[in-house]
């Protein structure tokens, strides 16, 4: 009976969280996906967005931890492409900083940013450029907080997921956690 129980509680909060994940993206422009590695930053978004005609993921060959990916870089795209078979993958570089946010504006585009550590200056000033664009909203995946310094004062809301569940988290105190961290806030 223990094992039953625990499967409903984990599909619950699954379909909790997708919930959630759909509710904060009609209130908010720019979002953050926060929590452990396996908790279901990418899998629970890119579920919640299945009905989204424009979604784009700018890819990174690292995780939270500046680790490449466990399988390898293409292998792991080849993953995130399966959960949403229409979304338009940016992988490399070169097409993240040539990628021109503008020409979504007015579509309902979401863009999926996945993980922020690691990424170079022209990336991070791409991204910044992409949070700051009208008309688009857009998902930061950050394994741990810290890395979002940059670009923490340009999040609306945080959703921070855990084995058990989630809890949205007003920006402002993502903020302050940054500073206690001592991150770079500016």
């Amino acid at each position: 009976m223990g094992a039953s129980n625990t499967i409903d509680r984990q599909i619950i909060n699954k379909e909790a969280i997708i919930g959630k994940i759909r509710e904060i993206i009609r209130q908010y422009k720019n979002i953050a996906v926060s929590g452990e590695e396996g908790v279901g930053k990418i899998t629970n978004t890119l579920e919640a967005l299945q009905d989204t005609a424009h979604v784009y993921y700018i890819g990174n060959p690292v995780d939270y931890i500046g680790k490449p990916r466990a399988k390898g870089y293409d292998k792991y795209i080849h993953y995130i492409m399966s959960l949403k078979k229409d979304m338009h993958i940016i992988a490399d570089e070169q097409d993240i900083v040539s990628f021109d946010p503008a020409s979504l504006a007015g579509r309902n585009a979401v863009l999926v940013v996945d993980e922020i550590y690691g990424r170079s200056d022209r990336q991070y000033e791409k991204i910044i450029e992409i949070l700051g664009t009208e008309g688009i909203k857009v998902f930061i995946i950050a394994g741990c907080l810290k890395n979002m310094s940059r670009i923490v004062h340009q999040i609306d809301s945080v959703l921070m997921l855990t084995k058990d569940g989630g809890l949205v988290v007003e920006s402002e105190f993502i903020r302050k956690v940054c500073m206690i961290l001592k991150a770079d806030v500016s």
